[in-house]
């Protein structure tokens, strides 16, 4: 008895791929690469200390499938606006001091609006296979149709910061609204040795003390606050 395709979330296609929960280049720039006689250990609320001998290992990719298409040729642009952006900011967030501003276009020379659209973006494609792994009550055909059409998440925020010395994913805080049982703010951490970027969904007419200086593309500013996240440490959970 055959079973249906999964749909990928962003374009409805039948899904075959998953995206890493922590970008490979990422993990390849601060662990080098595994060897079968040198592996890389994963550590979380779930399991303890598994070997990991490939980048490549389903363990470290969301469950949740899109296309090769979206997940290669369409996001692509944001995924390589985020690499480039997460090596040269690690940096910059260390030499900072807290409350400094660190400026995108000293990132991106070139194009900076634009590149910097492709970096929530790819945070959008991130959270969305977050939310649908952790089955969190979000609507997430906004965050397809801004990947579609190129266009800014109204209720994607980042802010940027310096961490503990941990790299993984953090798990999804949500609350609810008790009147009809939405989601009115969501938060996670995206954790790279020092740097986190902290991912908030907030619903419309949400004030909420995260989006002190929170970073959006409508905002029409590159200044990135410096945040401190280092006490948020111990709360979290390493993907």
């Amino acid at each position: 008895m055959s079973t249906s395709p999964t749909k990928c979330w962003i374009c409805g296609d039948d899904a075959t791929t998953r995206e890493h929960r922590t970008k490979r280049s990422d993990l390849r720039d601060v662990f080098g690469t595994p060897l079968q006689a040198k592996p890389l250990y994963l550590h979380n609320a779930k399991t303890k200390n598994r070997p990991i001998r490939s980048l490549k290992a389903k363990v470290l990719k969301s469950p949740s499938l899109i296309c090769a298409n979206c997940n290669n040729t369409r996001t692509q642009p944001h995924d390589r606006a985020w690499e480039q952006m997460s090596e040269s900011l690690r940096t910059r967030i260390r030499a900072n001091a807290l409350g400094a501003v660190v400026r995108a276009n000293k990132i991106f020379r070139y194009d900076t609006t634009r590149e910097m659209r492709n970096v929530h973006l790819y945070f959008v494609k991130l959270f969305g296979c977050h939310i649908l792994e952790a089955e969190i009550p979000i609507d997430v055909v906004t965050f397809s149709n801004a990947i579609l059409n190129e266009k800014a998440c109204p209720y994607v925020y980042l802010k940027f910061g310096r961490s503990p010395s941990m790299t993984g994913m953090s798990d999804i805080e949500a609350e609810m609204r008790a009147s009809d049982g939405s989601c009115a703010f969501a938060t996670w951490f995206y954790l790279l040795e020092g740097l986190a970027v902290n991912v908030m969904f907030a619903a419309d007419g949400e004030k909420r003390d995260g989006l002190i200086d929170a970073w959006h593309p409508r905002g029409g500013t590159n200044k990135l606050i410096v945040a401190d996240f280092r006490w948020r440490g111990p709360a979290l959970n390493q993907s």
